[in-house]
């Protein structure tokens, strides 16, 4: 019996659970991390906890979550995500400094402002992507996704940051193997402070 060809058996199970494998994976790691614990019962209870993450996502697939578009859809470059997911601990850290200055600062120059922008993307979970990326960036919250409408709470009026210059957003739209213009992930910006937009 011959190899198996590259479209072989081996393959397409790879192909077809490559996603499950990643994801038990990266919630092993992260279960480790957390606890850091390695006794045979917490390893038990971590393995429970990600079967049932494991199980939950796999019926979250097939559930339309905007435009009868199910959630399992489309498939994210794999060495992109590792690169975004680098750049983005990258800007959460440099995030987390910008904050901590604002709040030891003597004057604390907070200035809290509604930030409303358009953001065309390839799909909906790319979008997800998108709005949780800008709320894990510290300072900064996504408050409603709405089609490809974001409002994102933020404590400055700088609106030069990541993800209101179109940087973050067409990072996201490259996961899916698609180039964007900066211009189409970030525009129509409206920033709102003390009821107004300005």
């Amino acid at each position: 019996m011959g190899r198996l060809s590259r479209n072989g058996p081996r393959s397409s199970f790879w192909l077809r659970y490559r996603g499950l494998v990643l994801q038990a994976l990266l919630l092993a790691a992260v279960w480790v991390l957390i606890s850091g614990r390695f006794e045979p019962d917490y390893l038990a209870w971590g393995a429970v906890s990600i079967a049932l993450v494991l199980w939950l996502n796999s019926k979250l697939r097939s559930i339309p979550l905007a435009e009868n578009e199910p959630s399992g859809s489309s498939h994210i470059d794999l060495p992109r995500l590792t690169l975004y997911l680098l750049w983005l601990v990258w800007q959460m850290v440099k995030s987390g400094f910008y904050v901590a200055y604002i709040i030891l600062h003597p004057r604390m120059p907070i200035q809290p402002v509604i930030v409303r922008f358009t953001s065309e993307q390839p799909n909906v979970i790319a979008r997800v992507i998108l709005g949780n990326s800008i709320t894990l960036t510290p300072g900064t919250l996504t408050l409603e996704i709405k089609g490809n409408r974001f409002v994102v709470h933020t404590l400055t009026h700088d609106t030069d940051e990541d993800p209101f210059s179109g940087r973050m957003g067409a990072k996201v739209c490259k996961l899916y193997r698609r180039e964007c213009d900066r211009e189409l992930v970030c525009r129509d910006l409206e920033v709102i402070t003390s009821g107004r937009a300005t």
